[in-house]
This record gives C-alpha cells, sequence and structure tokens, in this order.
C-alpha cells in the first residue's frame, strides 16, 4: 500500500517541504510542494508544521488537501496502468494547487523569462503569516518591477540570465534606474530588493543563480520630511479660498490630517462608512494598499467639516481615485499658498526640465502633497505623549513600531527617560 509523507531535508530557516510518496521497498518520488517553513516549527513524527497559530493552519491545511489529491490521484493510476514517476507525481502537486509550472523541457533560464513565470505563481505564496496569495498592490509592484528589467534587456540589447545577476549587473541596473527611468533613490533601492526577492525565488527552485545575489542589497536614503504642525493646520483652516473647488481641497486637506488615511483611501470616504460602536462614531473602511480594515474615531475637526456641510464629506474631484489625487495634490498647494504658508523648508521638488527631485529649501506650499495627510497626522499626534503609538499604528496601519517610528523620522522612545519622567512627578 502506498505511504504518502511530508518531510524536510535542510536546517535553513526557510527549508522547502517535500512530498514523498512511497509504493514499496526501493519504490518512491519525492518533490518539492513549494512550501517553506522554518525547521524548528515543524514536527518531524507528524509531518506537519507544529503549533495552532495562522501559519501553522494555513500550512497543514494546504498539506492535507495535497494528501488527499496524491492519494487520490495514486488509487486512479494504478486502476488505468499508469506510469508513476517523477513527471507524473510533478503533474499531480501543479494539479492539487492549479499551479503553472515551469516547461521542464527547456531551459529557464533568463530573468525576465522567470519573473513571467514568478508572476503567474504569485497567488500561491504563502506569507509569514499563512495567507495564501499576495495584495494587488504587491502583485502591481512585482508586475513593474519584471517589466523594469524587460525594459533594461532592451536598453542593453542584452537578454540577462539568472546566474548573470551579479553586483556587477547591480552597479549597471541602478544607472539604467537613476539614469533612463529617472526614479528616486528609494524606488531605486525598492526595486532592487524586489529583484533580489525574484532572483532568490528562482533559487528555490533548483535553478542556477550567481553566489553574488547574497549581496545584492536595496537601500534607502533619507529624505526631508514635510509635516503640517497643528498650528499650520489651524492657519489654512483659517484662509479664505477663491472658490467652492479650493473650499473642498481645504476641508480634503485638514479631514486627511486628522484621519491619516492615504490619499487612495481618503478620497474615498463618505458617510456610508459612519459606523457608530458603543456610543462613538466611527469610520471603518479597508485600506486598498494594505487590504487592513481600519477604525478611525471622528476627530472634533472632522465633525466641524461634517457640520458645515450638513453632515456630508464634500464631493471629490474626478470619477477615479488617480484623477481626483491629481487634482487634489494641485489644489492643496494653492491653499497652502493661499494660506501663507511661504516659510523656507527643506525638501524635494519635482523638477520638470530635469524630471528629477531636487533637494534643497523651499517655500513650504510647493512641497506639499497627499501625502501629508498621513505623515502629519502620525507626526503631531505622536508628539503629544498622551497618545500612545499603538493606538496611532491602528489608524494609520502601520505593522510595527520601528516601520512607525522610520516614517515620521523619529527614534524610538528613550525608555529610561520616560521612567525618570515618572519617578521625578511622583516625588
Amino acid at each position: 500500500m502506498a505511504t504518502i509523507k511530508f518531510l524536510l531535508q535542510s536546517k535553513k530557516p526557510e527549508a522547502p517541504v517535500y512530498c514523498r510518496l512511497s509504493m514499496g521497498r526501493s519504490n518512491s518520488v519525492k518533490l518539492k510542494t513549494g512550501f517553506t517553513i522554518d525547521p524548528s516549527l515543524w514536527d518531524t513524527t507528524l509531518g506537519r508544521a507544529k503549533g495552532r497559530d495562522a501559519r501553522a493552519k494555513a500550512l497543514n491545511h494546504q498539506l492535507a488537501k495535497l494528501d488527499e489529491v496524491v492519494f487520490d490521484s495514486y488509487n486512479e493510476a494504478q486502476t488505468k496502468g499508469k506510469v508513476i514517476d517523477r513527471e507524473w507525481f510533478e503533474g499531480v502537486i501543479e494539479k492539487a494547487f492549479d499551479r503553472k509550472s515551469i516547461d521542464k523541457t527547456e531551459q529557464v533560464d533568463g530573468l525576465v523569462e522567470y519573473g513571467r513565470y514568478f508572476l503567474t505563481n504569485l497567488d500561491f505564496k504563502v506569507t509569514d503569516r499563512g495567507k495564501r496569495g499576495v495584495s494587488l498592490a504587491t502583485s502591481k509592484k512585482y508586475t513593474t518591477i519584471v517589466n523594469k528589467l524587460e525594459s533594461f534587456d532592451k536598453h542593453s540589447k542584452k537578454q540577462f540570465k539568472l546566474n548573470e545577476v551579479d553586483l556587477a549587473y547591480r552597479k549597471a541596473l541602478i544607472g539604467f534606474f537613476r539614469d533612463v527611468e529617472n526614479l528616486s533613490e528609494n524606488t531605486v533601492g525598492r526595486y532592487l530588493k524586489t529583484v533580489k526577492t525574484i532572483v532568490l525565488d528562482a533559487r528555490k527552485e533548483g535553478l542556477e543563480t550567481n553566489p553574488q545575489i547574497e549581496a545584492f542589497k536595496g537601500y534607502t536614503v533619507e529624505i526631508p520630511k514635510v509635516t503640517l504642525s497643528f498650528d499650520e493646520l489651524e492657519r489654512v483652516k483659517q484662509a479664505s479660498m477663491p472658490n467652492e473647488t479650493h473650499e473642498r481641497a481645504k476641508d480634503w486637506l485638514i479631514l486627511g490630517c486628522y484621519m491619516g488615511q492615504r490619499v487612495s483611501d481618503l478620497l474615498r470616504v463618505n458617510t456610508a462608512m459612519m459606523e457608530r460602536i458603543e456610543g462613538y462614531d466611527f469610520i471603518v473602511l479597508t485600506q486598498q494598499k494594505t487590504g487592513k480594515t481600519v477604525q478611525i474615531p471622528i476627530h472634533s475637526e472632522v465633525r466641524a467639516i461634517l457640520d458645515k456641510r450638513e453632515g456630508e464629506f464634500p464631493d471629490s474631484f474626478a470619477n477615479t481615485i488617480q484623477s481626483a489625487a491629481a487634482l487634489f495634490n494641485r489644489y492643496i498647494k494653492e491653499v497652502c499658498r493661499l494660506a501663507g504658508l511661504n516659510e523656507k523648508t527643506e525638501g524635494n521638488l519635482y523638477n520638470e526640465d530635469s524630471k528629477r527631485y531636487d533637494n534643497g529649501h523651499f517655500e513650504k506650499w510647493k512641497l506639499v502633497s497627499s501625502h501629508i495627510c498621513r505623515r502629519s497626522f502620525a507626526t503631531n499626534f505622536y508628539s503629544d505623549r498622551k497618545y500612545p503609538t499603538p493606538l496611532l499604528m491602528n489608524i494609520t496601519a502601520h505593522s510595527t513600531e520601528k516601520q512607525f517610528l522610520e516614517y515620521i523620522g523619529k527614534k524610538p522612545i528613550d525608555y529610561s527617560l520616560k521612567l525618570a519622567e515618572l519617578w521625578s512627578s511622583d516625588r
């Protein structure tokens, strides 16, 4: 009788999970399932993930599904007299998860070629939290990168192979991103990290990669973080606007700075998202980029704008979020100029001639963009010690305190200093 077992063959942090089908003495086939796990979280006796957390449950569910498909497929193959070999087993595993596979009759060694294959299998990725698939934003990110790599191939008049992705390739790619694509430094650094992710995935598939991929690193560059203080928001609030369009832009700017959302979510907000929970009013929305649901208490400044507009949020600026965001960016610069925010401030200003961002000191209104809403919310309320960081993270939907503090350009609170302040107040 055939037996099915799941096992690991590596002690690396993300060890591949294998499935072995044994059909008698010295007669077995074994293949990677496409899943990985830290060996310390693996039960070798049961051939399953340990624990009852989300990731363990998700992985064990997928393995149980594969176990059933392999068992049924084996019995069917036996009945029909099919040859049970490695190629048959590959087909069974692909069938179990409806995966598109690399054609084993052709050698896949091109970076862009593998990138296209990588994109077709994003739905079968399993995150560290046990969630299958990726968000729409992540899928778009990978698609953009693969398209950029294809453009680099065309620019270089060469189709780079996976094993050619080394430090020399990295240097040339940085030059292409900067000089041809006119990408910002942080975008370049972020793209490099994604390229490495794709190549490491190819290595997991058993394809040849360059040893230098380990040193193929991305980077981040510290940029000036421009925000509107509570005092500046008051100046905006008191400023007279020349027409209703600018008045709407002013209201959305204030709303954004007290709601802490990205423009893609901010300009979607409407009264249908309002809920009353235990006597308090909230705006409840699911963020487009992260897929996280956030509950935003209605601040008095938000309530004031709703009262001013007879309980309604301002109209948007266009029928699509992309167009509305572009118009919002344009109008809020004018709003801040009319509010007299002319103080010279360090920042990065887009240069239409060079198609790059120039660093320098500019009148503050020129540096204002839609992202100032979320960053101002996080910075302003973090500066008031009565608001614990986790409460603010619940609104911005940052996953870790480290991410939140990096976002606003702050270092972690010195807990020794905080303790000293508490002890001082006890005297």
